[in-house]
């Protein structure tokens, strides 16, 4: 069950629909999202401050032509943990493991760590 005033279901739903207005919906105006991965190490990560910035990643990947997976979630009353898989068209897969901290029902600080196949181009 998800903690009071986070709909964990509508986050599922809104992933699966690629529908980035819903998603950057749930997220403080004030948010912040951090995302590492091969090319955003941890000394240097991408971090995305408040809710419009947000929105625009979100735009950015929901704009592909991806499927998307949640599965493995951990739900508990101030954070929440989930994996989610990715397929592109071009054959490359995503697999993001995501920790969301909540402040009164909408989610404060947002963790990804990510992994991308090689298939040339780097994301």
């Amino acid at each position: 069950m998800a903690p009071a005033g986070f709909d964990f279901a509508a986050l599922r739903q809104a992933l699966l629909r690629g529908d980035a207005a819903a998603i950057a919906a749930l997220y403080a105006e004030d948010a912040v999202m951090t995302i590492v991965d091969r090319n955003r190490p941890p000394s240097a990560p991408m971090r995305l401050l408040g809710r419009p910035a947000i929105a625009g990643f979100w735009r950015e990947v929901c704009g592909c032509a991806t499927r998307h997976a949640v599965a493995e979630e951990v739900i508990g009353p101030d954070r929440i943990a989930f994996v989610e898989h990715c397929a592109y068209p071009d054959g490359c897969t995503l697999v993001a493991a995501m920790t969301l901290d909540l402040h009164e029902g909408r989610i404060a600080r947002h963790l990804t760590v990510q992994a991308w196949d090689e298939l040339g181009e780097t994301r």
